[in-house]
């Protein structure tokens, strides 16, 4: 077995097109030996700059080992705001039991506790016997799930060409883009339907301005929720949708998904996907009903942060991987 030494070790701020390219050519082979799904968020990471300013500006979030020139290991903090931190990464298979990810999770674990996150989230396909196998190794215990859907139908079969049919009665919603004026209103829906207290990301403008259009769903009486459409080439990828309590169950919710996939579409969007947790039973029905089909199951495990540690009984094994072993922190960075 080849010493960890021997392999070099860097972080970043951020991704560079090569670093994209690298670590897509490592995700097809992890994916094509196991086909697994793995939530890396590149197109996304790849369209949220730094702005100058922003918290966390020169915080690292990107993790390497490679062998020679060959990317064998990554490691990615995803974080668009607030305090929740999702990790996500893979190795090669021809390097693995060799430490790789263990190095690269502590790296990163430590850059994590530096930032203070409330919550940080690994995310693992539930088909992983080595990623689960290294959860429960650390004490990580499951969070929740999330189902990823992909709509499987065309606009002229799904009618997303023409508007919802409006419930008998009641009246049509329409979908307004939202400008930063807006930002109260979001994130009074953010707390309605998700429990969001006061965060609501990037103000709407400048998510335009990386294809992330947030549209207020509209009644002649006023906003009754949200939805987001981001578009990455020619993926499109549908987000942070809600309808307020008063205003579900009535047809509103497919009104107004028909009305943004209808705006994906003529955009020349083919590819559209979306999540949600499992037990949401009432958006699961909804996007089905619209054409989506379940492609892949997503595990998130919380790991205890330096808030929770002293409260829970498996902090000393996740300390005794990260601090035992005592890499030189300066190595190859």
């Amino acid at each position: 077995m080849e010493n960890l030494g021997k392999m070099k070790f860097y972080r970043k701020h951020s991704l560079h097109v090569k670093d994209v390219q690298n670590i897509r050519e490592l995700k097809k082979i992890c994916t094509q030996k196991e086909n697994l799904f793995l939530k890396l968020e590149l197109d996304l990471k790849m369209n949220f700059p730094r702005a100058k300013g922003r918290k966390y500006e020169k915080s690292f979030n990107e993790f390497f080992c490679r062998k020679g020139g060959m990317l064998v290991g990554y490691l990615g903090i995803f974080n668009l705001g607030g305090d929740t931190a999702e990790l996500t990464g893979m190795v090669h298979p021809r390097y693995r039991r060799r430490k790789i990810f263990t190095r690269l999770y502590c790296l990163a674990y430590k850059e994590c506790q530096k930032r203070k996150f409330a919550e940080i989230l690994l995310v693992c396909d539930h088909r992983s016997s080595s990623g689960l196998a290294f959860l429960r190794s650390i004490g990580a215990a499951r969070s929740f799930s999330e189902f990823e859907m992909k709509l499987q139908v065309s606009a002229a079969d799904s009618g997303l060409e023409t508007n919802a049919q409006t419930p008998a009665g009641k009246p049509a919603v329409s979908l307004q883009k939202a400008r930063n004026s807006d930002a109260a209103t979001i994130a009074r829906i953010n707390y309605s339907c998700f429990g969001v207290t006061g965060y609501i990301g990037m103000l709407p403008e400048e998510e335009e301005e990386r294809d992330r259009i947030t549209c207020l769903i509209m009644l002649p009486s006023g906003p009754i929720g949200k939805i987001r459409m981001e578009q990455y080439g020619k993926n499109g990828f549908v987000s942070g949708f809600g309808i307020l309590p008063d205003y579900q169950g009535k047809g509103y919710g497919k009104q107004a998904l028909q009305a943004a996939l209808g705006i994906l579409n003529r955009k020349g969007i083919k590819n559209i996907t979306l999540e949600v947790n499992p037990d949401n039973k009432n958006a699961l029905h909804l996007y089905e009903s619209c054409g989506f089909r379940k492609e892949f199951v997503t595990d998130y495990h919380e790991v205890q942060n330096e808030k929770t540690r002293t409260q829970k009984s498996h902090f000393p094994a996740l300390h005794s991987i990260c601090y035992r072993e005592r890499f030189p922190e300066n190595q190859s960075f």
